[in-house]
């Protein structure tokens, strides 16, 4: 008999998918007994690539092809460990059985123990008798008890039958067969479950569930129980093509208890990139009724909406200009509009942009051509065309930019009033004049910033052309605003072209960090003095008669990445009063953490207040919530308060709200309870994703817990 030394043996089979690896075996000692049989003992290892057996001690059986592992044995991978007191090896079709084994998934992480658990060459671990879990400890807070589980681990999903699940010890589910990810590869399977109470649905219970179609396309289907209404069915289908991406909606309430009808919407969003040059981009919604929203909605940004934008555009990109053709129209959804206040169709919509520029000669060409088409009042084709000649003289720290326009407008019209012009037109020049300075300075005291002073200058000059025989398709007057104080024209819209003799003046300074670029402060101040009254206005509207405009001021002021104060405010110098003010205040110390306070006035429109926080109240727990309040109304558009508790395996939250809910002012309670089991089902969207529907806007954040 030979000696029993130390070796490292290569062979020629192995339970591993690297069929082109050798096979490493050491051992501590090494016993050949006869042709057919070697021992191995004092800590075994099988080593092929980055997956290994280790064992106190083995005997391969060269006739049948099979290592017999005993004692404490491990089996790892890059993504799973397996351990057991005994396991079988069979190298002829490279599997591995392991009798009484535990398993862990460090990459999850998950872990569980099984009767039985089999290995075999693709990647595929078979569980029998067994439980899984992504809790740590002794005592798991969720358990996953079934009679078979696969784990797929190249296709990184997992199958289970015969399923019970605990939560807390207490069965919350039995199921025949599910399925469930292992990795953060999409995964057909149960998302988060949602449980609500409200006042307009009674019982709302909706259990979405995701099908993984292909790489390139797949389905979440939400059958959603409304205890008041009945059963409704969501759908969202996604897909993405080599030049194609989209998405598809769709709502189905098959009989409304309440409201005694069927009642659905659909929502298509689509882009097509056909060439370099050529896009399509479509966007169509309807819904059944104008109270669908208001019945089956879930926040105040839903429910105050009036008109479902529906839309199919084709766009043409050359490197110095555009065409865009639409054809738009829109679905009315406020039932106190009337006919004559829905806006129009443009079928179609027809718009050209050019811009050349030389090295001091720029040239703007435009053209948009329109038919407007509406059941009630004046309808028909409008062209616009405005061709610009410009300037540019620049030096270090100056610019100057005379330019000279010519803005063209015509119709072809229907449905004129009885003697009216049918072919009405409007020609007019536009001049203008914009300058600029900008002065720069390290602020004495504190060398790291950068201070700037940039005082700008706009004259325009348009002559009066009476246009009271123009009609009125599509052109409003903005608010005054510190985009609208430098823009050459007052209306959006072709419509009207107001007369104008006016200078602009703002003046901006910043405070610059040297070493990152960023703002840390940036105040801006602006005024439009008329040199001359106009006279041109919209229907319905006097002109506008006054020596100057409103005051206008922003200011935004960050501070150590943490506090963001935005303001925005507008003086009326004629009556020495508040037109409109805007106040954002941000604190953010840290990703899981925020305060906001938020305040929006407009003179004899709104004045409203927010208050917004999410915040951790103890290691695990944190609270969430908002407060909106119209101080016009004396009552509160939206409270929501909720607290969430979170562990490393899953995750509780329970959110309470109240909102306006209808266009009348009726307002909705609800109660929402979301159980997430952490590797079982998907996560969906956070309570704080809430936040972003109200009305000022705050954006939603990721947690510091783990995802």
């Amino acid at each position: 008999m030979p000696p029993e030394t130390p070796a490292t043996v290569p062979t020629e089979k192995a339970p591993q998918n690297d069929a082109d690896a050798p096979i490493e075996i050491t051992a501590g000692r090494l016993q050949v007994a006869g042709d057919d049989s070697t021992e191995f003992s004092e800590q075994v290892e099988f080593r092929r690539g980055d997956r290994s057996i280790s064992a106190e001690r083995a005997t391969y059986d060269r006739t049948g092809q099979r290592v017999e592992v005993n004692g404490r044995v491990s089996y790892r991978d890059p993504e799973l460990m397996v351990y057991g007191e005994d396991a079988s090896v069979d190298t002829e079709s490279e599997e591995i059985r392991f009798a009484s084994a535990g398993f862990e998934m460090p990459l999850r992480p998950a872990r569980g123990s099984a009767q039985e658990i089999k290995i075999t060459s693709d990647a595929l671990v078979t569980l029998s008798d067994v439980d899984f879990t992504t809790c740590p400890g002794e005592r798991p807070d969720w358990q996953l008890l079934a009679s078979q589980i696969s784990l797929n681990i190249d296709e990184g999903f997992g199958t289970a039958r015969a399923v019970k699940l605990k939560f807390k010890g207490v069965p919350i589910l039995y199921s025949p067969y599910i399925t469930f990810p292992i990795d953060e590869r999409r995964k057909s399977g149960f998302l988060t479950p949602h449980f609500a109470k409200r006042d307009r649905t009674g019982l709302d219970l909706a259990v979405p569930y995701y099908f993984n179609l292909a790489p390139d396309h797949d389905l979440t289907l939400e059958p959603r129980y409304l205890g008041k209404r009945g059963l409704q069915v969501n759908t969202e289908f996604r897909y993405l093509l080599p030049a194609s991406s989209g998405q598809i909606n769709f709502e189905y309430l098959p009989n409304d208890r309440e409201a005694d009808r069927t009642r659905r919407y659909v929502n298509l969003q689509h882009e097509s990139k056909l060439s370099d040059a050529w896009k399509i981009t479509a966007g169509i919604a309807e819904i059944s009724d104008d109270a669908y929203f208001e019945d089956l909605g879930t926040s105040l940004a839903v429910t105050s909406q009036t008109h479902l934008n529906r839309y199919v555009d084709f766009t043409y990109y050359a490197p110095r200009w555009s065409v865009l053709s639409r054809l738009q129209d829109y679905q009315t959804i406020d039932p106190f509009l009337d006919d004559v206040e829905k806006p129009y169709e443009r079928v179609p919509q027809i718009f050209y942009n050019g811009r050349w520029f030389g090295r001091r000669l720029g040239f703007d060409s435009s053209a948009e051509l329109v038919n407007f088409d509406r059941n009630v009042g004046v309808t028909g084709w409008r062209l616009d065309t405005t061709q610009e000649l410009s300037m540019r003289f620049e030096r270090h720290g100056a610019f100057v930019v005379p330019a000279v326009a010519l803005r063209q407008t015509n119709y072809w019209l229907d449905n004129v009033e009885p003697g009216a012009e049918t072919s009405p037109s409007r020609s007019l020049p536009v001049t203008s004049i914009d300058s600029g300075l900008r002065f720069e300075r390290v602020l004495r005291g504190n060398d790291s910033l950068l201070q700037t002073l940039e005082p700008r200058l706009l004259y325009v000059y348009v002559p009066y052309d009476d246009q009271s025989a123009l009609p009125v398709f599509d052109t409003v007057e903005p608010d005054f605003s510190m985009v609208q104080l430098f823009r050459k024209y007052q209306f959006v819209g072709a419509d009207r072209l107001t007369d104008s003799e006016r200078v602009s003046i703002g003046v901006t300074t910043r405070l610059l960090d040297r070493v990152t670029g960023g703002d840390r402060l940036t105040a801006t101040l602006g005024q439009t003095r008329y040199l001359r009254t106009q006279r041109v206005s919209l229907p319905d509207r006097a002109p506008n008669d006054a020596n100057a405009s409103d005051y206008v001021a922003e200011l935004g002021i960050s501070l150590r990445s943490s506090w963001n104060l935005n303001v925005g405010y507008q003086w009326n110098t004629t009556t020495d009063m508040t037109t409109r003010a805007e106040t954002r205040l941000e604190f953010r110390p840290q990703n899981d953490r925020l305060f906001g306070f938020g305040y929006r006035y407009r003179q004899g429109l709104l004045e409203q207040g927010d208050v917004s926080l999410v915040w951790p109240a103890a290691p695990r727990w944190r609270v969430i919530g908002r407060y909106s309040y119209s101080f016009l109304d004396n009552e509160p558009l939206e409270q929501f308060l909720g607290w969430e508790y979170e562990s490393c395996c899953w995750r509780l939250r329970l959110v309470g709200r109240n909102y306006i809910s209808s266009r009348t002012g009726e307002s909705d309670s609800s109660v929402l309870v979301q159980l997430e089991l952490k590797g079982l089902t998907q996560r969906d969207s956070s309570p704080e994703e809430l936040l972003d529907r109200g009305i000022l806007g705050y954006r939603s954040f990721g947690t510091s817990q783990s995802q």
